[in-house]
């Protein structure tokens, strides 16, 4: 079994590969996720910000176990313990309050909650599994790997294969998950954006521009020639393992760029207008077109689309 690093809203675990988001809801303060394999639901995670400073965990817990129940009755009856203690390690969540269970209908599971007190956040995680399969090694390795501090600077989002890390600062303010094309986008305050664009399959996207010395850039002119209108461009062309990379850093052009300027004006045209910087690459080894487009006002905007970008591993 193959196992990458998984995470959203600032939680962060080990999964089977196989394993893949069937389900969605809320946002980085409340939230639930689903995750499933071709056979089952595998794992849900739900996750609430408290106001309490001591939370009542076994009564969340109560108002969690009608949910199952509502949910996994069709089979039959279910049933439920709590405080089940399936990892012995004392520094286990050190500094966390945490309470493990376990269900048993037509299919099992177990589960733990956790309050971590620093960040506010109780959250929710449950494995399941067949009445007959020797789950219990993965619920393990899956538990041992959870986190929900991470890099302390940096929130790591997965989904379908990708896998991105960006500054803590910067909230999810919305993302598509499709077949053919996944988006997340973040924004910090009104005028910094973070978004990054996986599309495919990259063959059938770039065909309509074989006939174009750059396919790459043609295309990419194309998609994004309202995002880049008003704006002049310093484009770098590269190539990095084989694949195809553009970068292309600019900002806004305006009616006086070429009068002599006045030092108030030489003030506007440096510190005040909107910089746009994309890094677009085509993996040829998934055949997927990527895109890490960051926006604001100033040249910070440029390093966080390369690191956004670096943190990116498309094979």
């Amino acid at each position: 079994m193959e196992w990458t690093l998984f995470g959203w809203a600032g939680i962060q675990i080990e999964l089977p590969t196989s394993w893949e988001i069937s389900g969605i809801n809320g946002d980085e303060k409340n939230g639930y996720l689903r995750l499933d394999d071709d056979e089952m639901p595998r794992l849900e995670l739900k996750w609430a910000k408290s106001r309490k400073k001591k939370p009542d965990l076994h009564k969340t817990l109560d108002e969690y176990f009608k949910l199952v129940r509502k949910n996994y009755k069709r089979g039959g009856n279910v049933s439920f313990r709590r405080n089940v203690d399936l990892i012995k390690d004392e520094d286990y969540l050190e500094d966390y309050t945490v309470l493990g269970f376990s269900w048993k209908g037509s299919i099992r599971a177990n589960g733990l909650i956790i309050h971590n007190p620093e960040t506010k956040r109780i959250t929710i995680i449950q494995v399941m599994g067949r009445l007959k399969e020797n789950w219990r090694p993965t619920v393990l390795r899956i538990f041992k790997s959870i986190s929900d501090r991470g890099n302390p600077e940096l929130t790591v989002w997965s989904a379908y294969g990708l896998r991105l890390a960006v500054p803590i600062s910067y909230k999810l303010e919305r993302q598509k998950l499709l077949s053919g094309y996944l988006l997340f986008a973040f924004t910090r305050g009104r005028n910094r954006k973070i978004s990054v664009e996986r599309y495919g399959p990259a063959e059938v996207l770039l065909n309509e521009y074989s006939v174009e010395e750059n396919q790459l850039e043609t295309w990419f002119r194309a998609r994004y020639a309202k995002a880049i209108r008003g704006y002049g461009f310093e484009v770098t062309p590269h190539n990095e393992n084989g694949d195809e990379r553009i970068t292309f850093v600019g900002q806004q052009t305006r009616l006086y760029d070429n009068v002599p300027l006045s030092p108030v004006l030489i003030f506007d045209k440096i510190f005040k207008r909107t910089r746009l910087v994309f890094h677009t690459w085509r993996c040829h080894t998934t055949n997927r077109i990527y895109v890490v487009q960051a926006i604001g006002r100033s040249d910070t905007s440029k390093e966080l689309a390369q690191e956004v970008a670096e943190s990116i591993h498309c094979h």
